[in-house]
C-alpha cells in the first residue's frame, strides 16, 4: 500500500462496457489496450497509483481513496463510416453511425473515437438521459502504454479517470467559473484550470491564495501531473451512487467472476438495411481452473484459429477449429500457470479478444 494512504473502507465495483469505434485499422485499438484502460481507473479510483505520493503541495491529509473498482464485462469493436466524431452524441447510437448504449441501467458504458484534435473526452454529470450517461474519450487518450499510439501528455490515461469523475458528480475543480465553487469543501479555489505541469507552490489570486491543487484529476494539466483525489471528492461521489437511481443500479450490478463476457465485432456491412446478423462469442468462466467453455453464435463457415497470450503478448498455445453454424467448444488451459490471458479468435483476418484468468 502507499505510505499515507487513507484506511480503505469496503469498495463497490462498477462493471463496464466498451465501445470502440473505428474507422481506420489504427483506431480500432486491441482490447489490450481497453484492459489497460481499466487497470488505470482502479488503481487512481483506489489510491494504489505509483504517482499516489508524489508532491501533494500541503494536501496530503485530504488525499482521499474513492474505493471505487472497474471491471470489464464487454468490448464492441464496430467499424463506422464516420472519420471523426465531434462533442455531440452521434457515437451513442447505431442509427447515427455510433454504437447503441448496452444496458446503461447496469453498465457504465464508455465510448472510444476520434473526436477531433480539439477534444480529448467528456462525460455527463449524473441525471442524464440514460441512453447518453456514460463516457467518451479519445482513440489517442484512452489507455496506458509505450507500445499504444497516444498523445504526448495524455498517455496515462488519466482522461478517462477525469471523465468518469465527471459521471460520479464531480466537477472541475475551478467550479468552471473563475475563483467558481466545484462543490467540495477541501479543495483550493482556483482561478481557473491549469495546464501542462504547473510549478510546486503555484498559488491562485482567489480570496486567501490558496495553493493550487493542480495535481487533482479534475483539473486539465498533463496525465503525469494528476494522480490524487479528495476525501470531499469521495464524499460527493459517494452521495450521487448512493442517490442516482442509474449509478445506484450500475453499482448494484457487480461483475461475477463466472458471468459470461461476450465480444461482438460489428463491420460497416451489419450497418446495411436488412441487414442484423452479428458474430458473438462468449467465453466463459472468466476465472478457470483449467476448462474453459467457447461458443460462437451466428458465425462464418470455414477454418479459425484460436492463439493463446500471456498478460506480457508472449504466444502460449494455438489451437485449429472448424466452424460450421452455432458451436459449444471445450478449451483445456490446465497447464497454464496462474495468471491472466488473452483469448484470441482469429477468422479470415477478423480476430476477436477476451481476457481471462487461470488459477488453480
Amino acid at each position: 500500500e502507499n505510505p499515507g494512504k487513507p484506511p480503505s473502507q469496503s469498495s463497490i465495483t462498477i462493471p463496464v462496457v466498451v465501445h470502440v469505434l473505428w474507422n481506420t485499422p489504427a483506431q480500432n485499438i486491441s482490447d489490450a489496450q481497453v484492459q489497460s484502460q481499466i487497470d488505470v481507473l482502479n488503481e487512481d479510483f483506489g489510491a494504489t497509483n505509483r504517482d499516489y505520493n508524489n508532491y501533494d503541495a500541503g494536501y496530503g491529509s485530504v488525499k482521499g481513496d474513492l474505493n471505487i473498482q472497474f471491471c470489464l464485462t464487454q468490448v464492441i469493436h464496430k467499424q463506422t463510416s464516420h472519420k471523426s466524431f465531434g462533442g455531440n452524441n452521434n457515437m451513442k447510437f447505431t442509427k447515427k453511425g455510433g454504437s447503441d448504449a448496452v444496458g446503461p441501467m447496469h453498465l457504465l458504458n464508455i465510448w472510444v473515437c476520434d473526436i477531433g484534435d480539439k477534444l480529448l473526452g467528456f462525460a455527463y454529470y449524473p441525471g442524464a438521459s440514460p441512453d447518453i450517461f456514460g463516457v467518451v474519450c479519445h482513440t489517442n487518450a484512452f489507455g496506458s502504454g509505450a507500445g499504444y499510439s497516444l498523445f504526448t501528455d495524455y498517455d496515462l490515461g488519466r482522461t478517462t479517470t477525469h471523465e468518469v469523475g465527471h459521471s460520479l458528480g464531480l466537477a472541475h475543480i475551478w467550479g468552471d467559473a473563475n475563483c467558481g465553487n466545484d462543490l467540495v469543501d477541501d479543495t483550493p479555489l482556483h482561478n481557473g484550470p491549469n495546464f501542462g505541469c504547473p510549478e510546486q507552490g503555484l498559488r491562485s489570486t482567489c480570496v486567501g491564495t490558496p495553493v493550487m491543487m493542480t495535481m487533482n484529476y479534475m483539473d486539465y494539466t498533463d496525465d503525469r501531473c494528476m494522480y490524487f483525489f479528495t476525501d470531499g471528492q469521495g464524499s460527493r461521489a459517494a452521495f450521487f451512487i448512493d442517490s442516482d437511481p442509474q449509478l445506484n443500479s450500475i453499482v448494484n450490478s457487480a461483475c461475477t467472476s463466472q458471468s459470461r463476457n461476450p465480444i461482438t465485432t460489428i463491420s460497416a456491412s451489419d450497418l446495411l438495411p436488412g441487414r442484423k446478423d452479428k458474430r458473438t462469442i462468449s467465453l466463459y468462466p472468466s476465472i478457470t481452473t483449467g476448462r474453459l467453455t467457447l461458443e460462437i453464435e451466428n458465425p462464418q463457415t470455414g477454418k479459425a484459429e484460436i492463439n493463446i497470450y500471456n498478460q506480457a503478448g508472449a504466444f502460449m498455445m494455438k489451437q485449429q477449429i472448424f466452424i460450421s453454424g452455432k458451436i459449444v467448444s471445450q478449451l483445456d488451459v490446465s497447464k497454464l500457470n496462474n495468471g491472466i490471458y488473452y483469448f484470441e479468435l482469429n477468422q479470415g483476418g477478423v480476430k476477436q479478444t477476451q481476457k481471462f484468468i487461470v488459477h488453480h
